[in-house]
């Protein structure tokens, strides 16, 4: 019996830091036809960069009114059911619904999650090359507005339908050499990387757990720092730096600090 896929694709508020969600879509196929969709756009907690706004064309009037990640995620998971998923350079996108998901306490299912950016690399050889647009142009894929998250979901699907085509492999056989090649990405390995916390940031991990809010004194060595009232969200480490994700008591927007700022942690 063929094997239905869960195609995804994502689309971001931010362009650098932690990933926030706007935009999240998804098409099932079976038996080489689409049976069913998620669409949705995603209120980010963040405003929407303007550079990846010029890419997607989502602007915030757009999301104003739109249901939150937490929501959104929620109701994702429970359509995907045990499925398996597929994505064009999925670890990025399995990355943005993970930081999510750990925002927002939703649990994720984990099913395997095929690649078919690292597919397309094995088997659509003749392409000049694998980014998801190029490889709609060359394999003169029908999907109308690229760089949105439902057709990018449908491209993504279709350029796995012609990997599987071209690998000549018959349909168990197939599913087997997809999931070897190109189904490294998973759920459970993306999201937030823990930092390594010294002993007087350590107050943080219990209040982003608690949700409470706490007083970090912040700023360089070498400068005035600043006392600033705020109820951490997230810890998560960037390269060789570590950042909190926090919501700012004065402002009530959510900002991001570097943890070798923080000199100090204080109760509120």
């Amino acid at each position: 019996m063929p094997r239905a896929i869960v195609a995804f694709d994502t689309e971001t508020a931010t362009s650098r830091g932690a990933p926030h969600l706007v935009e999240l879509a998804a098409v099932r196929a079976e038996g080489g036809e689409v049976v069913d969709r998620f669409e949705s756009l995603v209120r980010p907690e963040v405003p929407i960069d303007a550079q990846v706004s010029e890419v997607h064309g989502i602007q915030d009037a757009d999301v104003r009114d739109a249901p939150g990640a937490g929501e959104v995620l929620a109701r994702f998971a429970h359509w995907i059911g045990a499925d398996w998923l597929a994505a064009h350079n999925a670890g990025f996108d399995a990355n943005v619904l993970a930081f999510e998901a750990h925002r927002h306490g939703v649990q994720l299912p984990d099913p395997p999650i095929l690649d078919t950016l690292r597919l397309a690399r094995r088997f659509v050889t003749d392409a000049p090359d694998h980014k998801l647009a190029t490889l709609v142009g060359h394999l003169e894929l029908d999907v109308g507005c690229s760089h949105r998250a439902l057709p990018d979901a449908v491209a993504c699907w279709l350029v796995l339908e012609e990997c599987r085509a071209r690998s000549g492999l018959s349909e168990p056989v197939w599913w087997g050499e997809a999931l070897a090649r190109g189904g490294s990405a998973s759920f459970r390995g993306s999201g937030p990387r823990a930092p390594r916390l010294a002993q007087r940031l350590r107050p943080i991990d219990a209040a982003c757990r608690e949700r409470s809010r706490i007083v970090v004194v912040y700023g360089e060595p070498d400068s005035a720092p600043a006392r600033l009232a705020i109820v951490p969200r997230l810890v998560y480490a960037s390269g060789e730096r570590g950042y909190l994700e926090a919501e700012c008591v004065r402002s009530g927007t959510l900002k991001t600090y570097r943890l070798d700022r923080i000199q100090r942690v204080e109760p509120a």
